[in-house]
């Protein structure tokens, strides 16, 4: 009797506590994702009953990770003979997400995430895919908003440079891929540490595919010389001579260094 009571009060905690995966992980997440009732209960069982072991041990990893499988195992009605049974999305927590999200993007293999999915571990299969297709519409949308394709982790207001190299899986033949890598890097300063970009959010409407970037973003016009021998603008005389004043503080620290190494030897 008293453990029915018990199930009973949880079950109905449970049920009534919404969360909803917005394609972001944030601080303070798998708390939030969960009611406070279940994770002291799942402590209790793991740590003790008592006051002590409740203040030693606290909320472990291991205690947000039960409490948020049982949470995301919680159902409304359990239909007899049903082989797989629905997850409702208000219940779904970010740690069976990030296992669904994470082992399929390492492995690419649907039937490692249908296991999973069947012991109660990770989301299904077509809900990764949903969720993929979501965040990419929202990236390509960002995009479009922004009018350049850039990584969402770069902020505005900075100086940014871009190192680019060749991506060769064979060199030599004609058949082989060929790609380029492009890596983006931004110079904060003290005064300027750029403005944060907020993360892409997963939208309201269901997406099954990804929508294509525009051309103008994809393709690249030829560009080509209009003569055989082109004749290049003269260019301005540009002043070469080094500012005393920038580089005499930085050659007096080189030359105490040099003579410290040479004092050394």
């Amino acid at each position: 009797m008293t453990l029915a009571k018990a199930a009973k009060i949880l079950r109905r905690h449970m049920l009534d506590h919404k969360f909803f995966f917005d394609g972001t992980f944030h601080e303070g997440c798998f708390e939030d994702a969960i009611p406070p009732s279940l994770l002291q209960f799942v402590g209790m069982i793991e740590h003790g009953a008592d006051i002590k072991s409740q203040l030693r041990f606290g909320a472990s990893k291991s205690d947000l990770a039960i409490a948020q499988f049982l949470q995301y195992n919680c159902y409304t009605r359990h239909k007899e003979g049903a082989s797989t049974h629905r997850h409702s999305k208000d219940r779904e927590t970010p740690f069976p997400i990030y296992m669904g999200m994470s082992i399929y993007a390492k492995t690419r293999k649907r039937m490692v995430v249908t296991m999973l999915h069947e012991h109660g571990l990770s989301i299904s299969y077509d809900r990764v895919l949903e969720i993929s297709a979501q965040l990419g519409d929202a990236t390509v949308n960002r995009y479009r908003e922004d009018g350049v394709v850039f990584p969402q982790v770069l902020r505005r207001g900075l100086f940014t440079t871009t190192a680019m190299d060749n991506i060769d899986h064979n060199p030599t033949a004609t058949t082989s891929f060929h790609g380029t890598c492009i890596s983006a890097f931004q110079h904060p300063t003290k005064d300027n540490q750029g403005e944060y970009r907020e993360p892409v959010r997963l939208g309201e409407e269901k997406v099954k595919t990804v929508p294509e970037l525009p051309d103008s973003f994809t393709n690249i016009r030829p560009a080509f010389f209009t003569k055989k021998k082109p004749s290049p603008p003269h260019s301005r005389p540009v002043q070469t001579d080094p500012d005393a004043t920038l580089l005499g503080p930085q050659l007096a620290i080189e030359y105490e260094w040099l003579e410290k190494v040479n004092w050394c030897n």
